[in-house]
């Protein structure tokens, strides 16, 4: 299963929204700090665990209760203390819900419900996914979606919140985030990727490892390799195209590459992907 919050989306056929609830017992690893972004909008419902929620709009700390909220495309990590953590993942694609309803913010922001309101939407939450497992209608699920969107637009308030921290930190490197989306089969030297964000290469090695946790190298790789499991995930292109779409010009050495990150071969990836479960590969 691919790690929960950072994962390259993809819906379920004929479906708008997914969930997932996770649980990560104490002594486990803590996530892997990975900045990314995706088109479904995405929730986290943290029923154990801290850390700081991080994204362009700010930095907030969370704790048991909080609500953190991610519009489709904004860039954001998570950044887990160690500890049992504990949460349930909502993904759902935006234009699903009727928009004649208030609107959730345009930007991440991050909540703590009141005791009414998150009875609310624990409520809500298990609902929806009874209604998923037992795949009730389409349209019915939209229905819990809109009013669980709703019960969090009480939550965030008018402006959801305002969060702390160098938020410009990110702001240089949204171009270079940009051309990895559009060009997924094109990676970029240091170089080169530095010259697109208008800093120096030295500067520019320093701060991306600083603001994301890894370096540009890793980075780019570990994106790619989540994007190949995107294609794996929505498409029937076979396995060597989808490698070399997204930039590897070896079909072994993709697949080496794509066994060390996610512990299985992308074939078996995608039928995990697309039937849900886990392979014993």
């Amino acid at each position: 299963m691919l790690p929960a919050l950072s994962e390259p989306v993809a819906l379920p056929p004929g479906r708008s929204v997914r969930l997932e609830r996770v649980h990560q017992p104490r002594g486990a690893p803590v996530p892997d700090r990975f900045l990314h972004f995706h088109g479904p909008a995405e929730l986290v419902f943290l029923e154990q665990g801290s850390g700081s929620f991080i994204s362009e709009a700010g930095e907030w700390p969370f704790s048991p209760g909080s609500v953190l909220y991610a519009p489709g495309m904004a860039i954001h990590d998570f950044a887990f203390a160690p500890g049992e953590r504990r949460w349930t993942l909502v993904q759902f694609d935006p234009l699903a819900v009727d928009a004649g309803l208030p609107a959730l913010p345009q930007v991440a922001c991050a909540a703590t419900p009141g005791s009414l309101g998150a009875r609310r939407m624990a409520l809500l939450l298990d609902w929806l996914a009874s209604s998923l497992a037992d795949d009730t209608p389409e349209a019915q699920v939209r229905v819990i979606l809109e009013a669980l969107v709703l019960a969090l637009k009480d939550a965030f308030g008018a402006h959801g919140g305002r969060g702390t921290g160098p938020t410009a930190a990110l702001s240089p490197f949204r171009p270079l985030l940009q051309h990895w989306e559009r060009f997924p089969d094109k990676p970029l030297g240091l170089t080169q990727a530095a010259s697109l964000c208008a800093l120096s290469p030295s500067y520019f090695s320093r701060r991306f490892t600083n603001t994301f946790g890894s370096g540009f190298v890793t980075y780019q790789t570990r994106l790619r390799l989540q994007q190949a499991a995107r294609m794996l995930a929505t498409g029937d292109l076979p396995v060597s195209q989808i490698g070399y779409r997204t930039g590897f010009q070896s079909h072994a050495y993709f697949s080496q590459c794509y066994r060390a990150v996610f512990g299985v071969s992308p074939s078996t990836h995608r039928k995990m992907l697309l039937a849900g479960g886990r392979s014993n590969e």
